[in-house]
């Protein structure tokens, strides 16, 4: 993966545009006090994630608390936004990054809709993901020539220790 246009045209056969989420909301979500993050994430409704912008996503508040108010299979439809947002511009880089792994110290799925989205991500989609994160890795993470620790490196391994160990669990459940 070196160039924009090729993860453009992975994304697109991975998370095609069409057809559109069926339901847009978590038809769990218990989260009334979210009434305007709710609000604010409808500007994302009906429309296909090659329409909008990062600048769209980044006005419906921060992405480790609203995506969970979207249905799993709705957020992996809108994640390529996220990524393409983050290599056109990579001061958003800690969004897209933050999107892809659980909260809290451990990075460990605990929730029933994080349970939910490792089951309905495909193969191709977790391809996809290390596609991005070594893209990240090779274009976007500044050369450190200190022992000062970024920010973005840290989520970077944090999100590829993660997924690395699901796409090994998930290589080794289809082998058997």
């Amino acid at each position: 993966m070196t160039t924009k246009e090729q993860f453009f045209k992975l994304l697109l056969a991975a998370f095609p545009a069409q057809p559109e989420p069926a339901r847009f909301f978590w038809r769990e979500d218990r989260h009334d006090d979210d009434y305007e993050f709710r609000q604010d994430l409808l500007r994302l409704a009906g429309r296909q994630w090659t329409e909008i912008k990062i600048g769209d996503w980044t006005m419906v508040g921060r992405i480790g608390h609203t995506r969970e108010l979207l249905e799993p299979a709705t957020f992996l439809y809108y994640l390529p936004l996220l990524m393409l947002g983050a290599i056109d511009d990579p001061g958003y880089l800690d969004w897209a990054l933050e999107a892809i792994v659980p909260l809290g110290r451990d990075r460990q799925p605990k929730s029933k809709w994080w349970m939910e989205l490792l089951e309905t991500i495909s193969p191709d989609q977790i391809g996809i993901l290390h596609d991005f994160l070594a893209f990240v890795r090779k274009n976007l993470l500044p050369v450190q020539e200190t022992f000062v620790v970024t920010q973005e490196e840290v989520l970077t391994s944090e999100a590829e220790a993660f997924w690395d160990k699901l796409r090994a669990s998930t290589t080794a459940r289809t082998k058997r």
